[in-house]
């Protein structure tokens, strides 16, 4: 696979996680919430800040295209796929072991 055809793929995957995150975030009406630390939903503020840094970093190779940026953008591609399918494992955990009780 050649660099460009990499540099295509990590960009793809950063914009379809940006797009995919911020549509559940401002669906889910978690952008509107006030946050403190202690907050469980930390993470989804977490979610709101990286997301557009990561897509500066996809716009930003593509303007001027050096190895550092190139060596980011694949660096925060890997995190949102590792951050994906932790996702992915907790809702499919929980579809697999909740179970509704009954009063």
């Amino acid at each position: 696979m050649s660099l460009r055809s990499k540099a295509v793929a990590f960009s793809v995957v950063q914009l379809i996680a940006a797009v995919f995150v911020y549509w559940h975030l401002i669906t889910g009406g978690w952008l509107t919430n006030r946050y403190q630390i202690n907050d469980p939903n930390i993470v989804n503020l977490v979610l709101a800040i990286f997301e557009p840094i990561a897509i500066v970093s996809v716009i930003a190779y593509w303007v001027w295209r050096k190895s550092f940026l190139y060596r980011l953008m694949s660096i925060l591609a890997l995190v949102q796929i590792i951050v994906g399918g932790g996702f992915l494992i907790l809702i499919l955990l929980f579809m697999l072991l909740w179970h509704p009780k009954m009063m």
